[in-house]
């Protein structure tokens, strides 16, 4: 047994490369890897599950560490600290910040990304059609196939589908996360509300890829949903090297009550009826004209402020997804 790795406060052990032969045995590029989760993810304690996921695994001759996180960032840093023992696979469970942090830590490695989805959207398994059971979404390392996501940069920080400046960053920022976990995507509807009646519209200045554009609220956009089913970029896709920019630019509270009750529908009556308008680019800076800074979110998370840039970059991650043609399991409407 190799001697144990710390990261932080967790403390795991490499896998064993001399892992039990299987006539299940995954292809030979997956013998070991690494299992990162948030372990308070999705309204319930992760470990047990995981922990009997991992021994799985290894009957089918995949030896995973056990890698659960302790708090925000804590994802990257697992990951980081791993890649000088490079695995084969990085598999992830958790919500979209979770996959965010991840990809963060891969840094451009090459190693494959398994998403089990754990969170409270999931919003890239969905685009991707992974299954959101995670233990069937397990079973892509059996019978997926490899798909190159386009990897986006907000000030340098590495991420897979939007970053928002307004209301949306204030609510993640502000929510409660006792409630959250809880009671999920219920949970974040009083800051919601609250948010959005506080919200005064500030003055944002938008340049994408040399147009200057003004608003109050902006997304950009690497996906066609958001906060879970709702649809606010229709023809966005994580595998594009182009952005879609949603700018709302009213200042009437009635019309951005509207403009999220269209998203919410997801039929793009948003952009039908004029509420917003999509800008595409592979460049996009957010300033604020007011004389403070407004914040961002990034995959879900408000980690940042303006001014921000957001760029295309050269960089892909490859991640695994249902084969073509083969259906995947059916992921319930909440």
């Amino acid at each position: 047994m190799k001697p144990p790795v710390t990261i932080g406060q967790t403390t795991a052990r490499e896998p064993d490369r001399d892992a039990a032969e299987s006539s299940e045995a995954p292809p030979e590029a997956f013998r070991k890897g690494v299992l990162v989760y948030n372990p308070k993810a999705g309204q319930r304690d992760r470990r047990p599950e995981m922990e009997a996921l991992i021994g799985r695994m290894r009957a089918r001759g995949l030896t995973l560490v056990n890698a659960p996180t302790t708090g925000p960032g804590h994802a990257a840093e697992i990951m980081q600290a791993f890649l000088p023992l490079k695995p084969d696979v990085a598999l992830v469970c958790g919500g979209d910040g979770t996959v965010s942090e991840v990809v963060r830590g891969l840094d451009g490695s090459g190693i494959p990304l398994a998403i089990l989805p754990g969170g409270t959207s999931n919003v890239l398994a969905r685009e991707l059609g992974i299954p959101s059971d995670p233990e069937s979404a397990a079973e892509l390392l059996f019978t997926g196939q490899l798909r190159s996501l386009r990897v986006l940069t907000a000030n340098d920080r590495p991420f897979l589908l939007w970053a928002g400046a307004g209301l949306d960053a204030r609510v993640m920022g502000k929510m409660s996360l006792r409630l959250k976990r809880h009671l999920g995507r219920s949970g974040i509807t009083p800051t919601a509300w609250r948010e959005f009646f506080r919200y005064e519209f500030p003055r944002l200045r938008v340049e994408v890829d040399g147009a200057v554009e003004e608003a109050t609220f902006a997304v950009v956009c690497h996906a066609r949903h958001y906060a879970g089913f709702w649809v606010i970029a229709p023809d966005a896709s994580p595998t594009s090297d182009e952005m879609h920019v949603v700018l709302f630019s009213g200042r009437s509270r009635w019309k951005f009550f509207r403009f999220f009750r269209e998203i919410r529908r997801g039929r793009a009556g948003h952009l039908a009826h004029g509420l917003a308008r999509v800008v595409h680019g592979r460049n996009v800076e957010i300033r604020s004209l007011e004389n403070y800074p407004v914040e961002v979110q990034v995959d879900g998370d408000c980690v940042l402020e303006t001014p921000v840039t957001c760029k295309t970059t050269l960089q892909t991650v490859e991640v695994l997804v249902p084969r073509e043609g083969r259906p995947a399991a059916h992921t319930p409407r909440r």
